[in-house]
């Protein structure tokens, strides 16, 4: 199937334009593929920030929003001020075909992908964003230093990317540093059908 070979190119990427491009490629399918190989990361992320949110009117800007089933998984869970960013504009177009999930969708700059100001949100969320050939080791403070302190980040760490030591050693490093506490990291499943894992990260910025 196509969309098993999109998903195998997934976690062999050589570089963050070929991670673009296979996005191009595949938002018009990506939706389906990746339900039908039981990806529930968004799910349990949004299940870990309504432990720690309970003002379902907080903003959240969903970092790496792709299709919207992040958003989705959010706004099912009783969130209702959700902005969105991502690299990919076929990806958005997908997710601007979804009604009251977004107030509004944004397209990021490779080069400043974080282009938002610093306590605009109250919530970040980055979803099966951070990770090799994605999201670096480095995005996590990034992230943090656009919250105002009491403000929580929720990002997940796969288990092919918790391969990486450096990317428990930058969240290690945030708690260290006092720029964050961890609230939780919590491992569950990820993709069933392949018993892929993740990690659930909540942090909140000191």
């Amino acid at each position: 199937m196509a969309d098993d070979q999109f998903l195998k190119q997934a976690y062999r990427l050589k570089s963050q334009q070929d991670t673009l491009a296979l996005y191009e490629q595949w938002a018009e399918s990506y939706d389906g593929a990746v339900r039908a190989h039981g990806y529930v990361t968004p799910q349990r992320c949004a299940a870990a920030l309504r432990r720690w949110q309970t003002d379902c009117t907080a903003a959240i800007m969903d970092v790496g929003c792709g299709t919207g089933i992040s958003g989705l998984a959010l706004h099912h869970a009783g969130f209702q001020v959700i902005d969105g960013c991502d690299l990919s504009p076929a990806m958005l177009a997908r997710a601007h075909a979804l009604d009251d999930v977004y107030r509004t969708l944004s397209l990021a700059a490779s080069d400043n992908p974080f282009d938002f100001e610093t306590g605009a949100y109250q919530v970040i969320t980055a979803m099966g964003v951070i990770a090799d050939k994605h999201a670096p080791p480095e995005a996590i403070s990034a992230l943090l230093k656009k919250l105002e302190p009491g403000g929580l980040l929720v990002f997940s760490l796969n288990n092919h990317t918790l391969e990486n030591p450096a990317y428990e050693a930058a969240a290690k490093l945030a708690a260290d540093t006092a720029l964050a506490e961890i609230l939780e990291n919590e491992d569950g499943p990820h993709m069933n059908k392949y018993n892929m894992t993740s990690r659930i990260y909540v942090m909140r910025r000191c």
